[in-house]
């Protein structure tokens, strides 16, 4: 099975240097959305530029997941 990498994007770059196995390019999306959540609810900012970069095994980026801030809920009642 191939390794895929995350990278995290948000001004500057932050490399995966031990990656994960995922059966194809399409489970590598749905774990770098995953990803994206888990980042988004850590570090909650607005940057519209950070994202998730999806790089292949053979150092092919094969797209990207863009990470959301936290939303904000508003309670109806009050």
């Amino acid at each position: 099975m191939p390794r895929y990498f995350f990278d995290v994007e948000d001004g500057h770059r932050l490399f995966d240097s031990s990656g994960f196995v995922c059966d194809d390019d399409v489970a590598a999306i749905i774990r770098a959305t995953v990803l994206a959540i888990g980042v988004s609810l850590d570090k909650p900012e607005d940057d519209p530029k950070r994202r998730i970069a999806i790089i292949s095994d053979d150092g092919r980026e094969i797209g990207t997941v863009p990470v959301y801030s936290r939303p904000s809920y508003e309670n109806p009642a009050q």
